[in-house]
């Protein structure tokens, strides 16, 4: 009956939280105390049958087999509670379970009509657990496979969307910005010449901006990639390069040990890029110092990416670790630390926030040493 414990305690879909409905705890509650007071139910009769005493080793393996079958149901019952299905997957998954017991009880009663036979309570309690047991792991596996369906189809729309905005996003880019060169360069009166140029840099962000987005549609589509050995230096020595050139102001430091390498994939450069970025571009002054260091302890290694700057806001370092719901009053500085923060996620690893020495930030990421 292991089987059943690893297909309920099995990773649930990320969606798979509840409903959101007035209710939904006591239905969730409802559904999953179904299935424990059905193994409290054929509880009875086994453990009856076994304080008794046996009148063979057969029966007292039989009634032994139906006690644990029980105490599985008791158990599969809290589980799917803790588990976190929504409250109309929960009562599904009763559903079946008590299809289980119902269909085999007609059964038996059919039979004992048909031809009377003196059968122990605790051998029809043992065969309903059986039936119970086995259906409550197709209730499972039932749910698990509506979800899918659900989060299939509904990455399909946001992919559909997704490209449909960058698409739009793009051409209304490169629009806006031949405009703004234009009235940059052909504009007298310094004030307008003063917004054009303004309007240009817009463009540039909103460029990026669209950058960023098919990044994290590549990551979304790619999330489920391998991981392998990857050398961490070679990495960071080619983001800091890039961003060298493109900060030359910017202090920009490397220190990893040579050799050291994490379980990552493709995707490991964005998180570097993204952290060295965020630390340069959101610094404000005109020369930001950035150091990026790595050390191994154990079998993990921890990646650090520290700043000067003013540091990130709380309310947007909450809600990034999860200490604070998303919502639409938040005006986050973009989309990169979140690309970090998924792909980093997807690695199994972890991501923090700290105080840098110089008051700026530290963003550490530890992953799997390789």
């Amino acid at each position: 009956m292991s089987s059943l414990g690893e297909t309920i305690a099995g990773p649930l879909s990320p969606a798979e939280t509840g409903d959101g409905r007035p209710g939904d705890d006591l239905r969730r509650t409802a559904g999953s105390g179904v299935i424990a007071l059905t193994g409290f139910g054929l509880l009875v009769p086994t453990v009856t049958h076994l304080l008794d005493g046996p009148e063979s080793l057969v029966a007292g393996l039989l009634a032994g087999l139906g006690t644990a079958v029980a105490l599985v149901l008791v158990a599969a019952g809290y589980l799917i509670h803790r588990a976190g299905f929504s409250a109309t997957n929960t009562l599904r998954i009763a559903g079946w379970n008590t299809l289980g017991v119902v269909v085999l009880g007609l059964v038996l009663a059919l039979v004992y009509l048909y031809r009377p036979l003196a059968v122990p309570p605790f051998v029809v309690a043992t065969v309903l657990g059986v039936s119970a047991a086995a259906h409550v792991i197709i209730g499972v596996n039932d749910v698990r496979r509506i979800r899918a369906e659900e989060l299939a189809t509904e990455r399909e729309k946001t992919a559909v969307l997704n490209r449909l905005i960058r698409h739009n996003l793009r051409n209304d880019v490169q629009v806006l910005g031949g405009f703004a060169e234009r009235l940059t360069t052909e504009v007298a009166d310094p004030e307008l010449a003063d917004v054009a140029g303004r309007v240009e840099r817009k463009a540039d962000d909103l460029g990026g901006m669209y950058e960023k987005v098919a990044d994290i549609q590549q990551t979304i589509e790619g999330e489920a990639a391998a991981t392998r050995s990857v050398e961490l230096g070679p990495v960071a020595d080619e983001v800091v390069g890039e961003f060298r050139e493109e900060y030359p102001a910017a202090g920009i430091g490397v220190s990893i040990p040579a050799g050291l390498s994490v379980r990552a994939n493709e995707q490991l450069r964005r998180v570097l890029a993204n952290l060295v970025e965020n630390a340069a571009d959101h610094h404000g002054g005109e020369a930001p110092s950035v150091r990026l260091a790595a050390e191994r302890s154990g079998d993990r290694v921890e990646i650090r990416v520290a700043d000067d700057g003013p540091g990130i806001p709380d309310d947007e370092v909450a809600v990034l670790t999860g200490d604070r719901d998303l919502t639409q009053l938040d005006h986050g500085s973009g989309f990169g630390l979140w690309l970090v923060k998924w792909v980093v996620d997807g690695y199994g690893g972890d991501l923090r926030f700290e105080e840098s020495d110089s008051g700026g930030t530290v963003v550490a990421v530890t992953l799997d040493a390789a």
